[in-house]
């Protein structure tokens, strides 16, 4: 059976900071559970394999892919709603062609080199950064809506400069979730 991992982006600075304080008043508000709240983030891309073998393999080919890439800025600009069966509070990520083009990169090569990637288009894919919906307790439609309705008309706009892109496994708040962590050139 195939499994999947994910290549992330970790912003910094302000916008990690208020995402931070945003995600926590809404798992406060909601009761969302757990102690410790998933780390803010921005998936990138997503790759399928079948065993450890196959796993090394994409690590070796992202960390060389990877190194001939800059850090860059993403910014974002509001919040968004992902309905049922997600239910899911998000920031929205402004797809800059900078994004898309570090995306293609990155989803092009993996293809071409064989590997079993999630199917977007840089015109499809949608980058967020999810603040509720997808761990801790699972929450109803109503209660996603009210907190849609919460930070809708919030207005949000921070940028952070990606420097690092680290490769996950699922379990977003597992200790080994982190496979790789590849810095992007300055």
């Amino acid at each position: 059976m195939k499994k999947m991992v994910y290549l992330v982006a970790i912003p910094n600075g302000m916008l990690q900071h208020c995402a931070n304080k945003i995600q926590q008043s809404i798992w406060e508000k909601y009761d969302l559970g757990i102690d410790e709240f998933p780390e803010i983030h921005i998936t990138i891309d997503a790759f399928y394999y079948e065993d450890q073998e196959e796993l090394e393999k994409i690590t070796h080919e992202l960390e060389n892919i990877i190194s001939k890439i800059k850090a860059f800025e993403v910014s974002v600009n509001g919040f968004g709603h992902i309905p049922s069966p997600h239910n899911c509070i998000t920031l929205h990520v402004v797809k800059t062609e900078e994004l898309k083009k570090v995306y293609s990169q990155i989803h092009t090569n993996m293809k071409k080199r064989g590997f079993d990637v999630r199917d977007f288009s840089p015109e499809e894919i949608v980058f967020h950064i999810s603040l509720a919906g997808l761990h801790g307790r699972i929450w109803s439609e109503s209660e996603s809506l009210s907190a849609w309705e919460d930070v809708r008309h919030f207005k949000f706009r921070e940028i952070s400069l990606l420097q690092e892109f680290q490769l996950w496994h699922l379990d977003l708040n597992s200790d080994g979730k982190i496979i790789t962590r590849i810095k992007l050139n300055q």
